[in-house]
């Protein structure tokens, strides 16, 4: 499995970049910038809602941070240190170590081992028997899943995954995207990466505020070195 990538944030957090805030407890991002870097804090921009209202948390609320280029951004967890005036309001945030590098996608996704039940559909349609694995990450968007055979790009398989909060049991038919296999101390183990072909958006967004819990907690724990 592929390990984050970690880079030192100072090599990446640049006055002027581009950046989202999460608060905890809040699945959506709001837009800001960095207006400045210091020894021990940042300085940015206050985020505001969609009605324009400044975002004002508790000092010491955790939250989550992406600063963004190009072709990918990088994510950070932080803390709310305080607000204040410089030319322009802004908010006062721990400055991190290390930053974790991910590619621009639709979703985030996080790496989650979640058991879960697994029905391929054959040629003619029909549902297979159902195989009990795990999962090795979940998105909004599409769930990838261990399997001991490969499976076909375009072919479809039935999942449910159970005490999703908020959801309860999820079940939903997904494409298989992509067939990855891995070796696993000596036994071929297949990813099988897939999209979901129709998910309910009240659903939907219950399961990425599920995602960016795990995320949060995986943060907590502070990034891992490779």
């Amino acid at each position: 499995m592929r390990k984050a990538e970690i880079v030192k944030a100072s090599k990446v957090l640049k006055y002027g970049q581009r950046a989202q805030v999460s608060l905890m407890d809040d699945t959506r991002f709001y837009n800001t910038r960095i207006e400045d870097i210091k020894d021990d804090y940042m300085v940015l921009a206050m985020p505001v809602d969609d009605k324009h209202r400044p975002l004002i948390p508790e000092t010491g609320t955790s939250i989550i941070c992406k600063v963004i280029d190009e072709r990918c951004f990088y994510i950070f967890r932080g803390v709310f240190m305080d607000k204040g005036i410089e030319n322009i309001p802004v908010w006062y945030i721990s400055k991190p170590e290390d930053v974790e590098k991910a590619q621009h996608r639709e979703f985030v996704r996080v790496k989650a081992t979640l058991p879960v039940v697994v029905r391929p559909v054959d040629k003619e349609g029909a549902l297979e028997q159902m195989v009990l694995t795990s999962t090795v990450d979940l998105s909004g968007g599409g769930i990838c899943v261990a399997f001991k055979r490969p499976l076909a790009v375009d072919s479809k398989i039935a999942i449910e995954l159970d005490d999703i909060p908020n959801i309860g049991l999820l079940q939903l038919m997904c494409r298989v995207a992509r067939c990855a296999e891995i070796d696993v101390n000596g036994e071929k183990v297949y990813h099988i990466g897939t999209e979901f072909l129709s998910i309910d958006r009240n659903v939907q967004n219950r399961l990425i505020k599920f995602i960016f819990d795990l995320q949060r907690r995986g943060l907590a724990k502070g990034i891992e070195k490779i």
